[in-house]
């Protein structure tokens, strides 16, 4: 198959496999990731390509299993050093210690109904509903402040820097997120 697959190829492809079953995109931009699949347009190419469709990612789901990246061809020699995919047992190393600094790990969780964003190059600055729950992620790691009223009083702040593995930061907050813990 060429590298610019038609519709009707890859619909061709798809209509082989189980129709119940999730479809992700395979991304290896330095090591592999599966990702959600968006939304699906239609609109101008590039150069000869004339009208192409695109399929548009829509975030990251977690690693690509190791048997997907070998039958890929996607092997770990091409990873960049030092990163390679947590696939269950064929990591020795604890997920903590993992070194990964993608912030979308965690920004993820942020990006549900209610909550505002304002992400730039600089600055993410998540703020929950009611404004009670403000969490920022800057160049120097996260920040995460709790208010009884927007605007009002800090009851707790909690602050991590960049040598806190996002994993561990996203564990934090799902959590915090979570229901509310009965005791």
């Amino acid at each position: 198959m060429s590298r610019l697959p038609t519709v009707g190829q890859l619909i061709h492809q798809l209509q082989t496999l189980d129709p119940d079953r999730p479809a992700l995109l395979a991304i290896n931009p330095d090591w592999p990731f599966a990702h959600f699949i968006g939304r699906i347009v239609e609109g101008e190419g590039e150069g000869d390509n004339g009208p192409t469709v695109y399929i548009a990612e829509d975030g990251q789901h977690g690693y690509l299993p190791h048997p997907v990246c070998d039958t890929l061809g996607w092997h770990e020699e091409s990873w960049a050093p030092g990163l390679h995919p947590a696939a269950e047992g064929d990591d020795p190393a604890p997920w903590y210690l993992d070194g990964q600094d993608a912030a979308y790990v965690v920004t993820e969780l942020f990006h549900r109904p209610r909550w505002t964003a304002y992400d730039n190059d600089v600055e993410g600055v998540y703020t929950g509903p009611g404004g009670h729950l403000t969490v920022r992620c800057a160049d120097n790691g996260w920040s995460f402040e709790a208010r009884r009223t927007p605007g009002g009083e800090e009851v707790w702040h909690a602050d991590f820097d960049t040598a806190v593995p996002p994993t561990a930061i996203k564990a934090f907050a799902t959590v915090l997120l979570g229901p509310e813990p009965t005791v």
